[in-house]
């Protein structure tokens, strides 16, 4: 068998007359630089810069001073946290559970509100979470809440601090995993934020 036979054996490929299969090189490099030209002009018609003015306009409408959204969102987190930090406390108080021991607590895959990482009384205390889905329900609301005035934060950054693709990207580099919304709390001292998982 010879080298040209071999080459125009070859599954995908077409015998050029000559007996060698050679790419054409020319046509290729055509097409590359017509894919790049119909890239740029897409990234062109396509910046972030270009929408920033309505998205702006839309920020402005959200934080307005009628129906301000953001003071709504805010107010909202506020006396849903106090609410339940009340609930929360009096229920673990009436189970004799030590509040002396850092807690950390977050919603599970099934959005029941359950311990994070190590306690002494772990167990008896997801038992009790359990047992009292209103705390899960409260907990839930809080940090749906709580992300969407996060994320319109964000947003707001990203308009007013830069322009273009290149800051919007910077922003959210680290797309590894999702924040998780929790709340520690030791005796007296709670709080709630988002975490890393």
């Amino acid at each position: 068998m010879t080298l040209s036979s071999i080459y125009a054996n070859q599954p995908g490929t077409v015998s050029t007359p000559g007996g060698l299969h050679t790419p054409d090189s020319r046509q290729d490099g055509l097409a590359k630089t017509a894919a790049s030209e119909t890239l740029q002009e897409v990234t062109d018609q396509a910046k972030l810069s270009e929408l920033a003015p309505r998205i702006r306009a839309v920020l402005d409408e959200i934080a307005g001073t009628e129906n301000n959204v953001l003071d709504t969102l805010s107010g909202n987190i506020e006396k849903l946290q106090d609410g339940f930090i009340d609930t929360l406390y009096t229920t673990l108080a009436q189970e004799n559970i030590d509040l002396s021991q850092k807690m950390t607590l977050r919603l599970d895959g099934n959005s029941v509100l359950t311990v994070a990482g190590q306690h002494p009384e772990k167990e008896r205390v997801d038992s009790i979470l359990a047992e009292n889905p209103t705390l899960s329900t409260a907990f839930s609301e809080i940090a749906s809440q709580s992300e969407v005035l996060r994320d319109i934060a964000n947003i707001n950054k990203v308009v007013t601090r830069h322009s273009g693709m290149e800051a919007y990207a910077a922003t959210g580099n680290d797309k590894t995993a999702s924040p998780v919304y929790q709340m520690s709390l030791k005796g007296e001292m709670s709080h709630f934020y988002f975490s890393r998982p």
